[in-house]
């Protein structure tokens, strides 16, 4: 009897120790235990995978240059993602734009940006990268642009990535998105629907491509071209580094509706 007793206090014990480690912010991710390294740049579908507990992660555009439909020309300069690991399934992350400049035939505006975004990331599904992965992840928009570039509004939205591995070795990725936005002419939000859908695959060593769609639909905009459906095509390459260290170049190119000209962007990725 008491033989048995103690193998049964013994189970829990061996049950626990099986169960998997949790990390937290101030329990980091030991560097041997981290996930592959995944960023939500260089296409506008973002990955269900957050950043391991206690863990920076920096994603950042050199510069990213932007012929709208109506000829203005807007130059973002360092626009940036901050993120960091909060524990297992979750990290917090802020993007923002230091300076941008936008040319409207002429007229020049120019300086802090106003899209700067706060948002949370959580994964549901598959962050050990699994064959399959899901996550929500819901934003908020500050209105912090200077020098005439704010909307002088607060936004936002949720986000709704998910990831794929294809036969082939070809990686997929798709998006639902629902954004929260303040029309001037309307006096009033509105709401946009995105959805996005990238294929990826390995071209010669470290270096990879991609082709993406991406669709905006604006409902309760003004009526006129603001509300017409927005189709954009979207192509680029990433070059691995190590571990740790990524840069991507790549276009994206408007092709119905309001949706701009085209997009040239050149970035690069890192963790710590």
């Amino acid at each position: 009897m008491l033989t048995a007793l103690l193998l049964l206090a013994a189970e829990p014990a061996q049950a626990d120790a099986a169960l998997p480690e949790r990390h937290s912010l101030f329990d980091p991710t030991p560097r041997a235990e981290l996930h592959e390294f995944s960023t939500d740049r260089p296409d506008t579908t973002e990955s269900p995978y957050t950043v391991d507990a206690g863990h920076v992660q920096i994603e950042l555009s050199a510069a990213e240059y932007t012929l709208a439909r109506d000829r203005s020309r807007t130059l973002d300069v360092l626009p940036v993602n901050l993120k960091l690991g909060l524990n297992d399934s979750m990290d917090l992350q802020l993007l923002f734009t230091p300076y941008q400049r936008v040319d409207e035939q002429g007229e020049i505006t120019s300086g802090f940006g106003d899209e700067t975004l706060v948002r949370l990331k959580i994964n549901l599904q598959g962050n050990d990268h699994d064959r399959t992965a899901f996550a929500v992840m819901p934003f908020v928009k500050l209105p912090t642009g200077t020098g005439g570039l704010s909307n002088g509004h607060v936004e936002g939205g949720v986000v709704v990535p998910m990831a794929a591995d294809l036969p082939g070795e070809f990686s997929f990725g798709a998006m639902l998105e629902a954004d929260v936005v303040y029309h001037d002419e309307k006096r009033g939000y509105g709401v946009d629907l995105l959805h996005s859908a990238t294929l990826g695959h390995a071209i010669a060593g470290p270096v990879s491509g991609y082709v993406e769609y991406v669709g905006i639909l604006p409902r309760g905009a003004p009526a006129g071209i603001e509300s017409r459906y927005q189709a954009i095509a979207s192509t680029g390459f990433t070059l691995e580094l190590g571990e740790n260290f990524m840069f991507d170049a790549g276009t994206r190119i408007g092709f119905s509706g309001d949706a701009d000209r085209a997009t040239l962007f050149l970035g690069a990725s890192t963790r710590f």
